[in-house]
């Protein structure tokens, strides 16, 4: 199939990580994809290009939900414009929304569901407290990517990936007050050097702000796809993705079990343990949960509807 596919490309740290391997896992299963971004490409030549493909894919079409990012008047102006392309283009619409819905968020969902045929979302708690015939939950997905190398001035027994904020940063410092220079917080740091931190690093964490049993950030996949030993929040979504506490990742349901799992496998006699459950999470996430399985979900979905209606 061709599919024009609507999302950040240029200049975007994150690209790296989910557009592009998307991107390349269409191609890998067999379609043309034709890669606009949201932030340069005219409406005139979205659409045309759209129009003559069979899927026109987007995420969120440069339209920023959130209200600390953006004034609502900027919001609005983004989402009129965004439901105007929608409305002009007559091929299948498909959202993957990647984002946490809420606040605004609800109002861009009412919204833009009206003008696609299926929708994907992260946040499949959204999913399940709503009742739309054409929403589905479906979680990002891992890349699979070479090992990296131990490093020196990455290597600490544990480390924190992404920016201390809001709800995160009580448990950060709280981390930093038990374990002193034995925690360090990685706040920007991608590609190759976040798979050689994966390799240096004992013990990586992620705390439970923000998520809950159907709602996660894509951490989990990035860190268990480059090797690393994860220790993150247990919940129950995980559990129907698949992901085995214990045998992918080590789960937490409190700070004292946190710390306890930290403690426990920071012992010596447990380094073994910890490479045999990161080796088994790799492999997990990058044949089950790749990118290339999360695409087959949606095109199974929609051959599924297209069987349907032809009934």
């Amino acid at each position: 199939m061709k599919i024009t596919y609507f999302a950040k490309f240029n200049k975007n740290k994150y690209a790296e990580v989910v557009e592009k391997p998307i991107s390349a896992a269409l191609k890998k299963l067999g379609h043309t994809v034709y890669e606009l971004d949201v932030m340069t490409t005219e409406a005139k030549e979205l659409i045309d290009t759209a129009n003559k493909s069979d899927i026109f894919l987007f995420h969120n079409g440069g339209v920023v939900p959130k209200a600390e990012e953006g004034d609502e008047l900027t919001f609005y102006m983004g989402l009129n414009g965004l439901l105007s392309l929608l409305s002009q283009i007559k091929v299948r619409k498909i959202m993957w929304y990647l984002d946490r819905v809420d606040g605004i968020g609800d109002i861009f969902m009412n919204r833009t569901l009206q003008f696609v045929d299926h929708a994907f979302l992260n946040d499949d708690t959204w999913v399940r407290r709503h009742k739309f015939e054409n929403v589905y939950g479906l979680h990002l997905g891992a890349t699979e990517r070479p090992l990296g190398k131990f490093r020196e001035d990455l290597a600490c027994d544990i480390a924190f990936v992404g920016r201390v904020f809001d709800g995160r940063e009580e448990v950060i410092n709280g981390l930093k007050g038990m374990f002193g220079g034995k925690f360090k917080v990685f706040s920007d740091i991608w590609g190759k050097d976040f798979d050689d931190l994966c390799q240096s690093a004992k013990i990586i964490i992620q705390p439970k702000w923000l998520m809950n049993d159907f709602y996660w950030q894509d951490q989990i996949y990035h860190i268990l796809s480059s090797g690393g030993f994860l220790v993150h929040p247990r919940l129950y979504g995980l559990v129907e993705e698949g992901l085995e506490d214990g045998n992918h990742y080590i789960g937490f349901s409190s700070l004292e079990e946190l710390v306890g799992g930290i403690e426990f496998f920071l012992k010596p006699e447990n380094n073994d343990k910890r490479k045999t459950l990161s080796n088994k999470g790799r492999t997990f996430v990058n044949t089950r949960l790749s990118w290339e399985e999360r695409l087959k979900t949606i095109f199974s979905v929609i051959k599924n509807n297209l069987i349907e209606k032809q009934k």
